[in-house]
């Protein structure tokens, strides 16, 4: 059972993945960086938000593999997730790199996931987000890495319709 849940899970995270590698190559590097408004990230914003993020929710999950019950995430005001999407940060990412940097979150996840076990899905622990408070380890895989990606794909597509 686990095997084909997790199977999902990586098929679905690749696919997304896919899918922006492939709207990035086909979108004029100076494109990616404008912003559709002032409160609007660039569609490079979103893919350095999602760098930083999936390898963020990938050392939490396989820390949370090894102690399980610790508590884990963080809100929205986290160091880290915030610095990944400052535009000075942004700029320094080329159109080239971010897509190699996007497909190599691909083994990342394929290597986490292969660690779970069926009985890791349900696990549950405590969180610095009150909303993921006591969520099963499942949740942690399917939202907050492969449907958080696929999400972006979708504002990804819909910003650079609006700069184009």
């Amino acid at each position: 059972m686990t095997t084909a849940i997790l199977s999902k899970e990586v098929a679905d995270f690749k696919k997304g993945i896919e899918d922006i590698v492939e709207v990035l190559k086909n979108t004029d590097e100076k494109t990616l960086y404008v912003k559709p408004s002032d409160t609007e990230w660039s569609a490079m914003q979103v893919v350095s938000h999602i760098l930083e993020a999936v390898e963020f929710w990938v050392a939490d999950l396989e820390a949370l593999l090894i102690v399980p019950g610790a508590k884990w995430g963080r809100n929205h005001e986290h160091v880290r997730r915030l610095a990944a999407v400052e535009e000075s940060v942004v700029a320094q990412l080329s159109k080239e790199g971010a897509i190699a940097a996007i497909q190599n979150l691909v083994p990342k996840v394929e290597a986490a996931l292969a660690k779970v076990n069926e009985e890791d899905l349900a696990k549950t622990a405590p969180s610095y987000n009150p909303n993921f408070d006591g969520k099963p380890l499942s949740f942690l895989i399917d939202h907050l890495i492969v449907k958080h990606v696929v999400g972006h794909y979708g504002q990804i597509v819909r910003h650079l319709k609006k700069v184009q």
